[in-house]
């Protein structure tokens, strides 16, 4: 993560404390950033300089004015106006980062073959949870590479129960190598 990232995350995530709006404005930016991965179309846009400030600013405008928190607007348009848009995809991490730290909340990327039903995600979720000592905000992705099983990155950890993993242990084990 880059230093202008933490700089720009963490000054935004200390105005929203300030104003007691750290939660909102963490949810908008996940939602923001997860649009902003899926098409990333806009902030190249954002960040082409032969069109004017003042039109990417009336583009922001546009696009996001009523539909985020005016300082989440405010926010994209320093980072417009400082060439620095490129940059929000890592300052709403570390906004997430920040947010994570202060309520006690782990983040879980949760690997399987087949989609998890939601009585198994929950009861995940509360095994993660009574593991970590934290509440879990889990992300599911579905991998059909891991045969079965779970593959868990939880806070740097990763938890592979998976059934590609077992196999490597059972050769290994056979094979005196480790």
């Amino acid at each position: 993560m880059t230093e202008l990232a933490k700089e720009y995350g963490a000054g935004l995530y200390e105005l929203a404390t300030e104003e007691n709006l750290r939660e909102e404005l963490c949810e908008q930016l996940d939602a923001l950033a997860e649009c902003f991965r899926k098409d990333p179309d806009f902030l190249r846009l954002l960040n082409t300089h032969g069109i004017p400030l003042q039109e990417r600013f009336s583009v922001l405008d546009e696009v996001l004015r009523g539909k985020v928190h005016p300082y989440i607007l405010n926010f994209m348009k320093i980072l417009c106006e400082r060439g620095a848009i490129s940059a929000f995809a890592e300052c709403a991490q570390y906004y997430r980062r920040r947010f994570n730290e202060d309520f006690g909340i782990g983040e879980a990327l949760v690997s399987t073959a087949a989609p998890l039903s939601r009585d198994q995600a929950e009861a995940l979720r509360r095994k993660l949870e009574s593991i970590s000592g934290k509440r879990i905000r889990m992300r599911e992705s579905v991998d059909p590479k891991l045969l079965g099983g779970v593959r868990v990155e939880l806070d740097g950890r990763r938890l592979d129960n998976t059934i590609q993993s077992r196999l490597e242990q059972l050769r290994r084990s056979l094979t005196g190598s480790f």
